[in-house]
């Protein structure tokens, strides 16, 4: 998988160098260390535009959800929101559409973490935020 990576990397620093009379390996430096800044940009910007806008949308987002499938009360109000979908997922009393949305819920949460770590922890967030605003106090 790294050949497949690198390769495009290695075709773009030849070409420069070899159309500029440079180096191979200063402009490998270069084209990684310009992706490297792109990166950087690219995170900060996720990350301010989760801060100012993006949480609130998908805290809103999930308590559409609960209130929607009507999920019910949580047996443990410390529980998180992984606990809570468990409970309805193997608990004998609830319907099977509402075990059906649980189990809906958490792959979605799991497809979150396997895009990225840091997805996957703002949607558990915001998961957790609004199943704490759902329940009663």
């Amino acid at each position: 998988m790294m050949f497949f990576v690198w390769v495009p990397y290695a075709l773009v620093s030849w070409g420069y160098a070899h159309f500029s009379g440079g180096s191979f390996w200063s402009s490998l430096v270069v084209l990684l260390a310009v992706r490297l800044s792109f990166s950087v940009i690219e995170t900060l910007g996720s990350i301010v535009a989760w801060r100012l806008y993006g949480k609130r949308k998908m805290i809103e987002t999930n308590l559409n959800l609960l209130h929607a499938n009507n999920f019910p009360v949580a047996q443990y109000a410390q529980s998180d929101f992984l606990n809570y979908l468990n409970h309805i997922e193997h608990e004998e009393d609830y319907s099977q559409q509402l075990k059906m949305a649980a189990i809906q819920w958490k792959q979605t949460l799991a497809f979150y973490e396997d895009v990225g770590i840091l997805l996957g922890m703002r949607m558990h967030t915001a998961a957790d935020e609004a199943l704490k605003i759902y329940l009663p106090k």
